[in-house]
């Protein structure tokens, strides 16, 4: 299973598990980031803050939260269009 972190942009893929840490775990679940929730890559320039889309609302994620959110394939049986990047 990948990190958030991991993904390039304009990769999409599903939440599949979020942080033990209750205080960031909280953090991510108000941002709309929870278990299920398709996203969206739009900026990964490999260091700094990533960009995300999740349910048509931009996020920008510390580096550090996005490595510890755990993301599986996106569970469309049809291959989504990539997602627009900001790169």
């Amino acid at each position: 299973m990948n990190s958030l972190a991991q993904l390039p942009s304009g990769a999409r893929a599903v939440v599949a598990a979020l942080p033990h840490s209750h205080g960031l775990a909280k953090r991510l679940i108000a941002l709309g980031l929870t278990p299920g929730a398709e996203v969206c890559v739009l900026q990964n320039r490999g260091r700094g803050a990533l960009i995300v889309e999740v349910h048509g609302a931009r996020l920008a994620l510390g580096r550090g939260q996005a490595e510890r959110v755990a993301v599986g394939p996106s569970g469309e049986s049809m291959p989504a269009a990539p997602c627009p990047t900001e790169d």
